[in-house]
């Protein structure tokens, strides 16, 4: 039954032309591997993407045959896993970018990277996002392949670095301020952080609590910017550097698709203000109580920004 409405619907798209017998084996073979749904969206893309018509609005012959061809590619593309549908997508990208592409090589050094990425901690949903926005942009700012490949094997060799700090310097602490239940599975360098906020609290350095505290807030309201690709909105002018803390803040304490709690919004503020005395304030040092009786509130804040980030899901 689905291999008789699919065929209906691509003679319905290439009319006045008809399937021949090739043709209708291939969409036989297309209906018994792929879903009926996944089917008739593939058909509108190669439909919408590959079909053209001459100047008296009539159905090219040629562009008929490719439209069938396309049929089972875009299938299989969808039907793959986002990181593959994507990885896909940037070989695509660097074939058409430079005028040499090795693209088995850079199948392989795009996996590697990939790879050592889950290995530090990576969720597949933050890999997703890295492969759609920085690893689309490194090809797309290299020079060549050769600048590419130079650049995307550096990447690599830096978060064998982080693996290699992240088994080798582990931080002794117990949870006081960031629970170890709430950021036990964070990617590493965000876990890292949590650690060290509780750590030194535990260890009466609280002037180096508070400013672990800020960068945390910073780093998170950023990730959930990225994440909500919003990120232009805390920009400076050129594009190039994000805005002051205080500025995303007052940003996020307004901005719709983010949609921040009220006291979140609220009390956000308190710790960037904390941080900046302890970095800042000749005069200041930060003490227990300072943070002390705020944390259930900085522990609110920071929970609700891993799951707007998607850090959390």
């Amino acid at each position: 039954m689905g291999r008789k409405k699919i065929e209906t619907l691509i003679k319905e798209k290439i009319s006045p032309y008809s399937l021949n017998e090739k043709g209708k084996s291939t969409i036989a073979s297309l209906a018994n591997t792929y879903s009926y749904e996944l089917l008739c969206e593939c058909i509108d893309i190669a439909a919408s993407s590959y079909l053209n018509y001459d100047n008296e609005g009539r159905l090219t012959e040629e562009s008929a045959e490719d439209f069938i061809n396309k049929i089972g590619g875009i299938a299989y593309n969808k039907s793959l896993s986002p990181i593959d549908q994507q990885i896909n997508y940037l070989l695509n990208i660097g074939k058409h970018q430079f005028s040499y592409w090795d693209k088995q090589k850079a199948n392989a050094l795009l996996r590697e990277y990939i790879y050592q990425l889950q290995v530090y901690g990576w969720t597949s949903y933050m890999i997703t996002n890295d492969l759609k926005t920085d690893s689309l942009r490194l090809i797309k700012e290299s020079r060549n392949w050769s600048d590419w490949t130079a650049k995307i094997e550096n990447w690599i060799q830096d978060i064998k670095s982080w693996i290699e700090e992240k088994n080798s310097d582990e931080v002794r602490q117990s949870g006081t301020i960031l629970p170890n239940e709430l950021i036990k599975d964070l990617p590493g360098n965000i876990r890292k952080l949590c650690e060290q906020i509780n750590a030194s609290y535990e260890c009466n350095l609280f002037d180096c609590t508070a400013v672990i505290m800020r960068r945390l807030l910073e780093s998170l309201l950023v990730i959930s910017y990225q994440t909500l690709n919003i990120e232009n909105e805390i920009m400076n002018k050129n594009g190039v550097f994000h805005i002051s803390l205080d500025k995303i803040i007052i940003n996020a304490q307004e901005n719709q698709t983010l949609k921040l709690s009220a006291n979140t919004k609220k009390d956000m503020m308190l710790f960037k203000d904390l941080g900046n005395y302890s970095a800042h304030k000749i005069w200041y040092n930060c003490t227990k109580g300072d943070i002390e009786q705020n944390a259930l509130k900085y522990r609110t804040i920071i929970e609700e920004l891993l799951y707007k980030s998607g850090i959390k899901q």
